[in-house]
């Protein structure tokens, strides 16, 4: 079980079984499966809150932990751009990963 804000649990955790809701803190116990954190691949250059990787995709990311999210861009030339925002979830490091691939096979 792991304490998370409320707003968080109903906008991306709400598949997970949740209880002892807190009203004055708005915080909600979820019984989240234990995942091994996903690590990026060693050839992924880190700058500050960006990843840059080898075929040129940029990998953003906010927060940390369950609330952690990304924007993953490739700019092919001045008015081509690729874009995916991924949101927070168990699976999102693994959706960024399957992102720069499709993005860059393009």
């Amino acid at each position: 079980m792991k304490k998370m804000q409320y707003s968080l649990y109903k906008k991306y955790y709400d598949q997970f079984h949740a209880e002892d809701y807190d009203s004055k803190t708005k915080t909600i116990m979820v019984d989240i499966p234990d995942v091994k954190r996903k690590r990026f691949p060693k050839e992924w250059k880190r700058d500050g809150n960006h990843y840059f990787t080898p075929g040129g995709c940029d990998v953003c990311f906010w927060n940390t932990g369950l609330s952690e999210n990304f924007v993953v861009t490739r700019n092919i030339s001045a008015y081509q751009r690729y874009t995916k925002t991924i949101c927070p979830g168990i699976d999102a490091r693994d959706k960024v990963i399957e992102t720069v691939k499709l993005f860059e096979s393009k």
